[in-house]
C-alpha cells in the first residue's frame, strides 16, 4: 500500500508542479536578457559559497565519487561556465539596422537527473534553461530527492528575483509520476540525463549520459602525455565524468610501452582470476550493482578480494578481440578499463566503431596522434557527436579546457536516444526567430515585380501652390 501511495503522491505532485511551472513561465518569458543574467549571477554566487557544504552533502548521500575531485570540478567548471553564460541567447540575437533574429523561450523544461553527479546537473540544467528564459522541473532519481533538495534551498536563499516555481524539483520520484510529468501538455521539451531505462515518452527528448569512450593511441603520439591524460580523466572522481575513457585501444608497435607506462601512472592489470573476482561485484543481475558506482580503485579491488599496489587509480582488462557476452563492454560508471591491440591505425578505426556500436553507450571519441591524416579519417567515419585529440577526455568532452562547449550534457544522438549530438548549452533551450525582407522595393498584389514609384517633389509643389492661387 505504501508504494501504491508513493505512485498517487508523485503523479498528483507531477500535475501540481507542471501547473506551477507553467503559470511562472508566463511571466518569466517577458523578463530581457540583461535582468535575467543578473540574477543567474546572484543564483551562481550563492551556489559558490555553499560548495564545500553541498559537495560534502552529496558524497555522504550516496557514497559515489571523491569529495576532492568533486569540489575542483565544481570550481573549475564554474569559473568557465560563466564565461560561456556572456552569450545572449533570448531576445534580439542579430540586429544589423533589419531586425533579423530573435530567441524565444521553449517553455516550461522537464530533467531527469542523473544518479551520479547530482548536483553538478541539477544546477547545469537550472542555469542553462533560466537563461533561455524557461522554467524548469528537475526529476531527481528515487532515493536521491534529499540531495536536490538540498541545492534547491541555495537557489531558494539567493532570492534572485526569478518568479516563484521557476525552477523546482519532484519530491516522491515514481516512474508513473515521471510518465505523467513528461506528457503534459505545458512541458516542452525533456532533457534526459541518464536515465536510460526511460524513454516512453512523445515530446521532444535530448538525452546525454556517461558514455563508454574509446581512446586509440596511435604510433606517433606522445605516450607519456596520452597515458598520464588517460589515467588521470579515467581515475578522475572515480571514473563518473561522463566521457572518461573506458576502451584503451594501443597500435602493437607500441603496445608493450603503452601498458609500462599505464602501470607506472597507476594501472593494474588484472590476471584472469582477479577479473572473474571484480565481475562477480560489479554486475547485479545483469546490470552494474549500485554499490560499486563511483567507488575508487582500490576499494572495488578490496571489495572483490585481490591486493593492488598503493597508488592504483584504475583496474584495467586486457582482452584480444570483443565479443557481446563479454561484461567489460558495458558502461561502467568506475575506474575500470579494458584493453585492445591492433596491428594498425586502420584496424583500430573499426574497432572503435565496434566498440561504439555494441551496446550503444558511445557518445565520444579520443585520439592520440601527430598525424594528421589518420585523425582525419577518425573524424570522418565515426559514429559520434565528439571526438577528443591529443587529450583527456573527461574534462574536455565536458569542454573545460578545450574547443568543445562547456556542458554536463552530452548530446547522444549517436547512440539511438535524443535529437541532439552536441554539447548541450542554454541556446538549445531556446528557438530562433528568423526575420525574412523582401529583396525588391514593391511587390504587385498578384506577386508579380513592379517597378518603385518615384515622386517628383519639385512638381508636386508647384500643382500646390497653383491650387491656392487659383
Amino acid at each position: 500500500m505504501q508504494f501504491v501511495d508513493k505512485d498517487l503522491k508523485s503523479i498528483q505532485e507531477a500535475r501540481i508542479l507542471t501547473e506551477s511551472a507553467r503559470d511562472a513561465q508566463f511571466l518569466l518569458k517577458d523578463y530581457d536578457q540583461q535582468t535575467i543574467d543578473r540574477m543567474l549571477k546572484k543564483l551562481i554566487t550563492e551556489v559558490k559559497e555553499s560548495l564545500p557544504e553541498l559537495v560534502a552533502f552529496e558524497v555522504a548521500a550516496t557514497g559515489k565519487g571523491n569529495e576532492k575531485d568533486k569540489l575542483s570540478l565544481w570550481q573549475i567548471f564554474l569559473d568557465q561556465f560563466a564565461e560561456s553564460l556572456h552569450e545572449p541567447v533570448l531576445g534580439v540575437l542579430e540586429d544589423t539596422g533589419e531586425l533579423k533574429q530573435i530567441g524565444v523561450p521553449l517553455g516550461v523544461i522537464a530533467a531527469i537527473l542523473p544518479g551520479e553527479n547530482i548536483l553538478l546537473n541539477a544546477f547545469f540544467a537550472t542555469i542553462s534553461a533560466l537563461k533561455g528564459g524557461n522554467t524548469i522541473i528537475l526529476i531527481p532519481q528515487a532515493r536521491t530527492e534529499a540531495v536536490v533538495a538540498k541545492l534547491y534551498d541555495v537557489f531558494q536563499q539567493s532570492n534572485a528575483g526569478f518568479p516563484k516555481s521557476s525552477f523546482c524539483f519532484m519530491e516522491n520520484t515514481a516512474i508513473e509520476g515521471i510518465s505523467v510529468l513528461t506528457e503534459q501538455a505545458a512541458v516542452a521539451l525533456v532533457v534526459n540525463i541518464g536515465h536510460s531505462s526511460y524513454f516512453d515518452c512523445s515530446k521532444p527528448t535530448i538525452y546525454g549520459a556517461v558514455g563508454s569512450t574509446p581512446v586509440f593511441i596511435e604510433r606517433t603520439a606522445d605516450i607519456d602525455h596520452a597515458v598520464d591524460e588517460i589515467i588521470t580523466s579515467r581515475g578522475f572522481d572515480n571514473g563518473l565524468l561522463p566521457a572518461a575513457e573506458q576502451f584503451v585501444i594501443a597500435e602493437s608497435v607500441i603496445a608493450s610501452e603503452v601498458k609500462e607506462k599505464m602501470i607506472r601512472a597507476g594501472a593494474h592489470f588484472m590476471s584472469s582470476d582477479e577479473e572473474k573476482q571484480l565481475l562477480s561485484k560489479l554486475f547485479l543481475d545483469n546490470e552494474v550493482n549500485p554499490t560499486v558506482i563511483g567507488k575508487d580503485a582500490k576499494t572495488l579491488a578490496k571489495i572483490s578480494g585481490f591486493p593492488v599496489a598503493e597508488g592504483t587509480r584504475v583496474l584495467v582488462s586486457e582482452q584480444p578481440y570483443i565479443f557481446e557476452e563479454n561484461p567489460f563492454t558495458n558502461a561502467l560508471p568506475c575506474p575500470v578499463m579494458t584493453y585492445y591491440l591492433e596491428s594498425d591505425w586502420i584496424h583500430a578505426c573499426d574497432k572503435c566503431i565496434q566498440l561504439l556500436k555494441e551496446k550503444r553507450n558511445g557518445h565520444t571519441l579520443a585520439i592520440h596522434s601527430k598525424n594528421s591524416a589518420i585523425i582525419r579519417e577518425f573524424g570522418l567515419k565515426k559514429p559520434i557527436g565528439r571526438m577528443l585529440v591529443n587529450t583527456g577526455a573527461g574534462f574536455a568532452g565536458i569542454g573545460l579546457d578545450s574547443t568543445l562547449p562547456v556542458s554536463m550534457i552530452l548530446g547522444g544522438m549517436t547512440t539511438g536516444r535524443g535529437y541532439v549530438a552536441k554539447n548541450i548549452t542554454a541556446k538549445d533551450f531556446t528557438y530562433v526567430r528568423e526575420i525574412g525582407y523582401s529583396t525588391t522595393k514593391e511587390i504587385g498584389l498578384a506577386g508579380e515585380k513592379v517597378e518603385p514609384i518615384t515622386i517628383d517633389q519639385q512638381a508636386l509643389l508647384e500643382k500646390i501652390l497653383r491650387k491656392i492661387i487659383e
